[in-house]
């Protein structure tokens, strides 16, 4: 009975000191690990508030120690990339608002001496087509820069009116002449422009001709596309319209009788009549 708990003794002590230790090296690791210098680059980020349409100055910009690993593509890791080689190299403007200490991305910034314009926010690959509006056919004037839309065609012949979507989550670039897309007060627009494929500019143009076009907004984050199929006004009343009733078939006319021909025959003093058909 003592040997037994003696052995239970030491086996404890042996459990208990394999735990400790597995601890102390778990630890002495994490704190190796906490040592170990990051690699870091430097990077361009912005000084101060940045607000479209500025043009980029090296006032505007200061450079820190980024992380290497976390450093995105289109970041700018050299003056020389950012402002050029010499002094005289015509300033970049500022697309999208910046907060200080804001990277600073190809995105965010145009080319050397381009203005903040709608040729220089169209995608590549990408074409820009303007639609007139109005208050109505323009959601009230709460369309922005950067809202996405659907498009509607609405037409009417002599079957009556119809109406379908014709093109969905196409983006806005401009909004009359205005390509801000900080701007958050609503304003009525004349006119307002998309940026979408060949394809889908084709359809608009030939569109424009044949139907009258309208945007339906989409709230952030509705990227989903549903086919609406085509509206008309019997379906937007719930008409349903009865099936004409079958034409009855043709019925054959009855053969008309042959005439009867009567021919009399006189032999001396009789009289005879034949009746021929």
């Amino acid at each position: 009975m003592r040997s037994l708990a003696v052995f239970i003794f030491v086996m404890g002590l042996a459990l208990a000191g394999g735990a400790a230790w597995y601890v102390f090296a778990k630890v002495q690791a994490a704190e190796a690990r906490a040592g170990d210098p990051v690699a870091t680059v430097p990077v361009a980020v912005a000084n101060k508030d940045l607000k479209f349409g500025q043009p980029l100055t090296r006032a505007d910009v200061k450079v820190v120690r980024w992380p290497a690993d976390a450093v995105p593509e289109n970041a700018f890791t050299s003056p020389t990339d950012l402002f050029g080689e010499t002094e005289d190299e015509k300033p970049r403007t500022v697309l999208r608002r910046m907060e200080p200490n804001e990277l600073i991305l190809k995105t965010k910034i145009t080319g050397f001496g381009q203005k903040a314009t709608v040729a220089t926010l169209i995608e590549p690959g990408m074409r820009a087509y303007t639609l007139p509006v109005d208050a109505a056919s323009a959601v009230g004037g709460f369309l922005l820069p950067g809202s996405r839309v659907d498009i509607i065609l609405t037409t009417k012949d002599r079957a009556g009116p119809t109406a379908r979507v014709l093109i969905q989550n196409i983006e806005i670039v401009a909004v009359d002449q205005d390509t801000d897309p900080d701007r958050i007060e609503a304003k009525i627009a004349k006119t307002v422009t998309v940026q979408g494929t060949p394809e889908q500019v084709q359809a608009l143009t030939l569109a424009s001709t044949v139907g009258n076009l309208s945007l339906s907004l989409r709230g952030f984050g509705a990227d989903t596309a549903g086919d609406s199929g085509v509206l008309d006004r019997n379906a937007l009343l719930g008409v349903v319209e009865e099936e004409p009733a079958p034409e009855p078939e043709p019925v054959e006319a009855a053969p008309a009788p042959e005439p009867e021909v009567k021919v009399i025959v006189r032999r001396g003093s009789q009289v005879e009549v034949k009746t021929m058909h």
